[in-house]
């Protein structure tokens, strides 16, 4: 009986992944945000991919009602927007690199009929959806917001360099993706998929 607050510490601390986990040293001068999303990146994301939703069954429920799909499958910090984990396939109908934002336009069969999504394919990504819908990652773990910024930049930095990197944009069209990742919900326009995992193929 002695032991089981100390087991259910441990396991406390497991889930939360405090900055020192793996920083180097205390606090804020201490953090490194590269080394902290290499523990993420192992561990935490693919346990987090496990349970994405289907676009397929997304992007219907968003087009009905957004706050009632990011209720039942993102997460938020406060009244912020939802942050979605996603999966799906579907053929890549448009590509628009005119700036290193690059983007494709994917066309997904769904119940209800095709909806599109759009895909960042870089070679640079904007915004923070990976970290914001991570559950295991949350701004109260960090000393300062420089911190949760840092984060979410290794992150984009990860998939920038392992997914994007060698990613042949000119011949996307026309290609069938299959992919995962994290979006934000509240925007105009297709939802804007942030990938962590790509395949590109030629098949159905």
């Amino acid at each position: 009986m002695l032991l089981l607050p100390a087991l259910l510490l441990a396991c406390k601390i497991a889930t939360i992944r405090p900055i020192e986990r793996g920083d180097g040293g205390e606090g804020a001068q201490g953090f490194d945000a590269a080394t902290y999303v290499e523990s993420l990146w192992i561990e935490d994301v693919p346990a987090a991919l496990e349970r994405a939703v289907d676009l397929r069954d997304l992007l219907p429920a968003v087009a009905a009602d957004p706050e009632a799909a990011g209720a039942r499958w993102g997460r938020r910090e406060g009244s912020g927007p939802f942050h979605v984990l996603v999966t799906g396939s579907g053929r890549v109908v448009a590509v628009d690199t005119s700036s290193r934002v690059g983007t494709a336009v994917v066309e997904i069969e769904t119940p209800e009929g095709a909806e599109q999504a759009r895909l960042q394919i870089g070679p640079v990504l904007r915004g923070t959806s990976i970290r914001d819908a991570l559950p295991t990652v949350s701004f109260d773990h960090f000393v300062n917001q420089i911190q949760y910024a840092d984060v979410a930049g290794a992150l984009n930095a990860r998939v920038e360099a392992e997914i994007l990197e060698s990613l042949e944009r000119e011949t996307l069209v026309g290609m069938r993706v299959h992919l995962a990742g994290a979006t934000t919900l509240g925007s105009d326009g297709p939802l804007t998929v942030t990938p962590v995992r790509l395949e590109i193929g030629e098949g159905p």
